[in-house]
């Protein structure tokens, strides 16, 4: 059932960000969410926080560069790493999506109490934390 929601989910964000003119994958708009919550990430960062493999998130990260919304500057302290920044592009399309992304949440979440959300979150919580420690 957590997978059948998750399809359900990502593919109603895709079809209402191609509606909404905003060509971005899924995926880029993930890493976009990542940087939005916390600018300047480095691409092992997000791929930890993605659980994606680098690759995966490398060529993810290429495709935004190449439509504008992010760019790639060495650390400071480390020239050999990378950090991943907003573009101005990047930034104005945050509350768009976001907008578009909570009305999903919400209809999602239509007709069920927040008590049963609460629980509900708690659960995937723990969930998700028992997984995490054993991988």
């Amino acid at each position: 059932m957590i997978s059948l929601l998750e399809r359900l989910l990502t593919f109603s964000l895709r079809k209402r960000l191609e509606a909404e003119g905003l060509e971005i994958t899924v995926e880029e708009w993930r890493i976009l969410f990542y940087l939005w919550n916390e600018d300047g990430l480095y691409q092992n960062d997000i791929a930890k926080q993605a659980k994606k493999e680098k690759s995966t998130i490398t060529r993810k990260i290429d495709a935004l560069v190449k439509k504008g919304y992010i760019q790639r500057r060495s650390d400071e302290n480390d020239k050999r790493n990378k950090r991943v920044y907003l573009t101005k592009a990047g930034k104005n399309i945050e509350k768009h999506s976001m907008k578009i992304a909570q009305n999903i949440t919400d209809i999602s979440e239509n007709n069920i109490s927040n008590a049963d959300m609460k629980v509900f979150y708690k659960v995937l919580s723990t969930m998700l934390i028992n997984l995490d420690g054993n991988t």
